[in-house]
């Protein structure tokens, strides 16, 4: 799921402002091995709401872990999104268009770290001309490299709140399920599988939409959750500019997969299979999605 806002200028290989969406868990049938589980999730534009009591949602979407996999849909997009961890990759399809592609960890870290290094140079050369105007677009691209979060927690509330450079998040979370249909091993290991899936996420989203935040303070934040083994219920994102954005994901967990999610997913698993999808290379996808923007 992805979330845009406008940022400051930036060199073309550092897109800035990123989907956040974030999520809490939903385990499954088999709950021991946590086989499968489902979120649900709603981005709203708080920024932007004329009204704070009713938001516009921005972006709604349908992730579903299953067998080793994640299946993240945007129906509005159609495309479906497929986590494969124990494979190293992504594989992206676009069934309107008849189009796949799949990209590896090892080609997504790479990429990074190449805009990662452009970034930090055109920063460099920002702090070197000195000006109110180039400091203040240096602010936010340092914040998204290096966040450097300071922590506050409240157990009696379970909010987490993290304040950076450039960024700040709110977090409710919880440490324990909220039914009895999943048994506390089967909660841990969906947390666990959740976070990996938000972490590569993040950096995925970064190469996909030109307008997405580095990945760092997500995955920042995760590190937090994992290390106090909790899940997001909401996560508002905030610039720390007085007219920035400010979004906030919210999150309905299926402890069970539906009928129709295991039909959906044998669906996109037989798209996947099939040679009517034309496949092409992950840079190629890139260039089409942004072009039709």
């Amino acid at each position: 799921m992805i979330l845009s806002t406008t940022m400051p200028p930036k060199p073309s290989a550092a897109p800035v402002v990123r989907l956040l969406a974030l999520a809490l868990v939903a385990v499954a049938a088999t709950p021991v091995t946590a086989q499968e589980f489902g979120v649900y999730t709603k981005v709203f534009n708080i920024a932007g709401a004329k009204d704070k009591a009713s938001p516009e949602v921005i972006v709604r979407s349908l992730t579903l872990f299953r067998s080793g996999k994640a299946y993240d849909t945007i129906h509005s997009a159609g495309e479906v999104t497929v986590f494969e961890p124990n494979r190293r990759r992504f594989v992206i399809i676009n069934g309107p268009r008849r189009l796949a592609t799949e990209v590896g960890f090892d080609e997504i870290k790479s990429a990074l770290k190449k805009a990662e290094t452009t970034t930090r140079e055109y920063v460099v050369e920002l702090r070197r001309k000195g000006d109110p105007k180039s400091l203040a677009a240096a602010s936010p691209l340092l914040g998204q490299l290096d966040p450097d979060f300071s922590e506050q927690f409240d157990s009696g509330s379970s909010t987490l709140q993290l304040s950076g450079r450039g960024f700040r998040y709110r977090v409710n979370c919880t440490n324990a399920p909220d039914t009895n249909s999943i048994d506390r091993l089967a909660f841990d290991a969906a947390r666990r599988r959740y976070l990996e899936y938000t972490d590569w996420t993040a950096k995925l989203n970064y190469l996909l939409h030109p307008r997405a935040l580095f990945p760092a303070p997500r995955v920042a934040l995760n590190r937090k959750l994992k290390s106090r083994k909790l899940l997001p219920l909401t996560v508002e994102l905030q610039d720390n500019s007085n007219a920035g954005f400010h979004l906030r994901a919210e999150h309905q967990f299926h402890w069970r997969l539906t009928g129709k999610d295991r039909d959906d997913i044998r669906h996109w698993e037989t798209l996947q299979a099939t040679k009517k999808l034309r496949t092409v290379k992950f840079n190629e996808y890139r260039r089409r999605l942004v072009s039709r923007r």
